[in-house]
């Protein structure tokens, strides 16, 4: 049988005075202990009984707990998953046949960063992006320009 929760928090204090050095005071903390069981209607076996099943949790108390550790790890691993490969492929869906990522997703990184370069990219980082919408892809040399930008962003492609 399982002590009620108020009972069991008020068997802390007297139990850890029991560790103490003064015969006394380890004595009136027994008795305090037994005033406690007896005023809630317990007994020394009860409490026993409580600590050896750690605590009273019931199977039913005890599966709902495991239960709840194995959706907390199961969702926590999905998330884990989620993370690496949105590291490691971007979070864009579209990627090359080579697994570079497409040019639209490189402007939109460098338009997001362009702050960090210098006033005279901005333009050329604003008009790519703004190409983005439409789908013109860019030039072979607006391209090779695009993506020295994005590398001097400390972009990578993998």
């Amino acid at each position: 049988m399982a002590l009620p929760r108020e009972l069991a928090a008020k068997l802390g204090k007297p139990i850890r005075l029991l560790a103490s050095d003064s015969r006394g005071e380890a004595f009136a903390a027994l008795c305090a202990i037994a005033r406690l069981l007896e005023t809630h209607g317990h007994s020394f076996h009860e409490l026993a009984e409580h600590v050896e099943n750690g605590g009273g949790l019931s199977d039913a108390d005890k599966q709902k707990i495991n239960a709840a550790i194995e959706n907390a790890r199961a969702i926590g691993y999905a998330e884990g998953v989620k993370a690496v490969e949105a590291k490691q492929h971007g979070t864009g869906a579209f990627r090359n046949t080579d697994g570079a990522l497409e040019w639209s997703e490189v402007a939109l990184y460098c338009q997001r960063q362009k702050h960090r370069l210098p006033a005279k990219h901005h333009e050329f980082v604003d008009d790519m992006a703004s190409r983005t919408v439409w789908g013109r892809e860019p030039t072979p040399r607006q391209h090779q320009y695009l993506h020295s930008l994005f590398y001097k962003l400390g972009g990578k492609i993998t």
